[in-house]
């Protein structure tokens, strides 16, 4: 699917085999939608081409706990209350530069795995490909995963 084809403003709209728009625009703690840039969208859409390959190795669907963080929020009219302009990676505590500010970090878990020690396994059964799927992967003892668009492996949270 080519990124500029996507019906950005419908949350039921597929971005790949098995992703949403609703997944990668939700912002969770502000109940609200993002209204993506272009570059946005283009960032959105190769990570979820590279998180696709994911799903198709682990053979069980993935929970997206936490796609795009703008630092300016672009907002259309629905969710609660107004958060237009406002930096959602900084409300939720994320670093500068964050790979989630463009939109080429997701943090999940896979469905059946959960927890610490569920991401564990998972992290162990796909440390090995993480080049071959063109992604990097944190590593830490959280309850999610974070996979971005780097493409060089792993590294330390």
């Amino acid at each position: 699917m080519d990124w500029y084809n996507i019906a950005w403003e419908n949350p039921r709209a597929p971005i790949s085999k098995f992703f949403r728009v609703h997944e990668a625009l939700w912002l969770p703690s502000w109940r609200i939608y993002h209204v993506p840039s272009l570059d946005e969208c283009l960032h959105i859409a190769q990570l979820a081409s590279k998180m696709d390959a994911v799903r198709d190795f682990l053979g069980v669907p993935v929970i997206v706990h936490c796609w795009i963080r703008p630092t300016t929020t672009h907002q259309t009219i629905t969710g609660e209350g107004s958060h237009d302009e406002d930096n959602y990676n900084q409300y939720v505590g994320g670093v500068d530069g964050s790979a989630h500010i463009p939109g080429d970090a997701v943090d999940w878990h896979a469905l059946g795995y959960v927890g610490p020690s569920g991401c564990e396994q998972i992290r162990n059964y796909i440390r090995p490909y993480l080049i071959e799927f063109g992604l990097r992967m944190e590593e830490h003892n959280g309850a999610w995963i974070h996979t971005d668009n780097n493409g060089s492996g792993t590294f330390k949270a």
